[in-house]
């Protein structure tokens, strides 16, 4: 019989046929090679890291979450409070991990209905963001932005597509309507970085307020009762112009810092020094917050909190000012304030020999309405055109030129009459008749043309009367150095911000002939403070030494009442005067004269020379305009030899002069130096 393979070969073939084709069996062994492997591979993490991907399931986020504390204080030179902080309940945010626009939102519209803060800093832009935190109406304008704005291929960026909706928002006036608390609330949780505790309202919270919220916390997440502190003065609220001031919530963080402060680390309610001393030692006074370690959740709810540190008041500022003295010295200039034109008076009191400040009072007057408003800060941002007072440092500089010597200081005092200048006279002989005088009679005098002569010699020109003015071109600038020398022209370095150096005039073309005027202080001006530091370097005997008015940083130490000093000031010296013991001589005494003599053209005045113990001194005129009118400048300086005591003021605007008003007011402050500061010398 013929052999029939299909019938001989079908079980073989059948056999084999009930397999896949060879490609799907190499696909099949591929299969279940990778099997075993994944089988093997979760064995080995079950068994062998299994510890390990469940406490990574388990894990939870642990992140700082930092508190408020007080900022530091102020106390005067005695030890008595000047600035403190008063307690007040508050009610606070932090902004937890999970926390959104949308949710923020929602607990923004209900904390709304209990809580009522201040919207005048309410943006446009906080709105338009409220608005858009409803997830409603940010789809429905995200749908209508790609709509108009996605063409073809080209895609919207997420800031391209938050651009067109605030856009379309704010061209609509769709948020125009919303609720001003309520978003004035969800801007300042906005303002929160996360886990950073920001004011929701940390003044004026009523006991309603307070129940309502206390209530309701676990309806409000992120949302506490705290506590913020609000400065306090209690030798007065004068002291608030002179230490500055602290933003609170309604104000938020000052606008032309903003950018900065942000960036280390402040939130946008945070309270911070915005003027004065308060600004300058911000990284002192705002201390170290609290840290409490808060455990959240992969959902970003907090599982548990611990207190890791319980912060640090901020340091406290002892100050050189002694607070009843700087309250009489502010007393003293407003009840002897001239009317008219006047438009100020300031007084710096200081410690020549260290630069420590005992006062800096000043007042501001409206010459049109006669309100006075306390500017101590005025000592140091008035340019003040001072007058004769600068005579001194003429008077050295000269002596440093080798112009005059202390045993030859007589000079002609007469008419200057310089082509093409006015007439220059002294106020005691305006005749100009040739009256020879020297350098001591010359300041107790205040003669101009002694001055004038003087600058003159400096500038490499002898005068000779009709002649024209022909000093060496770096003329200007000698003078001015000598003045520098003293400290006037140049900043004090002192430790508030916003400083001025005063102002100095042109000294070219018509200007040179300037040049006489300022060699007895009627061009130039200078600050308050400027002459303080320029009477104490004669007082000390030379030495430029730098006015301050922190005398040292304290620390309040934990559970006590005690504090810590952890930095004191020392003087600073910033240059030094060389004349001789002779030269110095002839200056002093000439400064004793104004004060003491009794030359029948003196110009200290009865109220100087009754004081005891005796001061040295030098009076100061210049001719000024003020509001069209004719007016001058009365000022004075003064120091008490041997003891730490000097006093400079000034009274811009005054519409007379030589009524020795400048001598009455210094009198009295001196008077009150022996009062409150310290006792006079037997």
């Amino acid at each position: 019989m013929k052999r029939n393979p299909y019938l001989e070969d079908r079980d073989k073939k059948n056999s084999a046929s009930a397999n896949l084709p060879a490609r799907l069996n190499i696909l099949l062994g591929i299969s279940l090679t990778l099997m075993i492997a994944l089988i093997i591979q979760l064995a080995f993490l079950t068994i062998k890291q299994g510890a390990y991907y469940q406490a990574e399931v388990n894990r939870s986020d642990q992140t700082i979450e930092k508190g408020n504390v007080p900022r530091g204080m102020f106390f005067d030179s005695s030890g008595q409070v000047i600035v403190g902080n008063k307690a007040q309940a508050a009610i606070t945010f932090t902004r937890s991990t999970s926390a959104n626009p949308i949710s923020m939102r929602k607990t923004a519209i209900q904390l709304a209905k209990f809580v009522t803060i201040d919207t005048k800093r309410l943006s446009e832009r906080a709105k338009t963001d409220f608005y858009l935190a409803d997830d409603k109406n940010s789809t429905n304008i995200t749908n209508q932005i790609i709509k108009k704005y996605q063409k073809g291929k080209n895609t919207l960026t997420a800031d391209q597509i938050n651009k067109y909706m605030v856009s379309y928002v704010q061209d609509n006036h769709l948020a125009d309507n919303v609720d001003p608390n309520a978003a004035m609330i969800f801007q300042r949780m906005s303002g929160a970085y996360t886990l950073s505790t920001t004011f929701i309202k940390e003044s004026d919270v009523s006991n309603t307020e307070l129940a309502e919220v206390g209530e309701r916390l676990s309806d409000f997440p992120g949302i506490k009762l705290g506590t913020s502190w609000t400065r306090q003065y209690p030798q007065g609220e004068e002291f608030k112009a002179l230490v500055g001031t602290v933003t609170n919530e309604a104000t938020g963080l000052p606008d032309n810092r903003l950018h900065t402060l942000l960036a280390q680390g402040y939130s946008q309610n945070e309270p911070v020094g915005n003027s004065s001393l308060e600004m300058a030692y911000e990284s002192i006074l705002k201390g170290s917050a609290s840290q409490t370690i808060v455990t959240t959740s992969g959902d970003g709810k907090i599982k548990s909190s611990q207190i890791k540190y319980d912060g640090q008041a901020g340091d406290n500022l002892k100050l050189t000012i002694n607070a009843k003295f700087q309250n009489e010295v502010q007393k003293i200039l407003e009840d002897n304030l001239p009317g008219g034109d006047v438009e100020g008076a300031y007084a710096t009191v200081i410690n020549p020999f260290t630069g420590g400040i005992y006062a800096m009072a000043g007042v501001s007057r409206d010459s049109t309405t006669g309100q006075k408003t306390a500017n101590p800060l005025g000592n140091m941002n008035q340019g003040i055109v001072m007058g004769s007072v600068v005579k001194p440092a003429v008077l050295a500089t000269a002596f440093q030129k080798g112009v005059i010597t202390p045993q030859n200081t007589v000079l002609t005092d007469q008419a200057i009459k310089i082509a093409g200048t006015p007439d220059i006279t002294s106020y005691w002989n305006k005749s100009g008749a040739p009256t020879p005088i020297d350098a001591g009679t010359a300041l107790e005098r205040s003669s101009n043309t002694y001055f004038v002569q003087l600058g003159m010699k400096i500038g490499g020109q002898t005068y000779s009367p009709g002649s024209p003015l022909a000093i060496q071109a770096d003329a200007f600038q000698t003078l001015r150095n000598g003045f520098a020398q003293f400290g006037l022209g140049t900043k004090t370095g002192i430790d508030i911000g916003g400083e001025t150096a005063g102002y100095r005039g042109p000294t070219t073309g018509e200007a040179r002939g300037k040049y006489l005027y300022e060699s007895f202080g009627q061009y130039d001006s200078y600050t308050t403070l400027q002459l303080a530091r320029y009477v104490s370097t004669i007082a000390n005997g030379g030495y430029l030494v730098a006015p301050h008015i922190v005398g040292s940083v304290q620390q309040s130490i934990p559970n006590s009442d005690n504090q810590r000093t952890v930095w004191t000031a020392k003087p600073n010296i910033q240059g030094q005067v060389n004349l001789t013991p002779d030269e110095w001589h002839v200056i002093k005494e000439g400064m004793n004269r104004v004060a003491n003599g009794s030359d029948s053209w003196n110009t200290g005045g009865a109220n100087m020379h009754k004081l005891e113990p005796h001061v040295y001194a030098k009076t100061g005129t210049a001719e000024t305009k003020t509001n069209g009118h004719d007016t001058y400048t009365e000022s004075m300086v003064a120091y008490v030899p041997g003891q730490p005591f000097a006093v400079a003021m000034a009274i811009p605007g005054m519409n007379s002069y030589l009524d020795g008003t400048n001598g009455k007011i210094s009198a009295k402050i001196i008077d009150a130096y022996w009062q409150y500061v310290a006792n006079k010398p037997k």
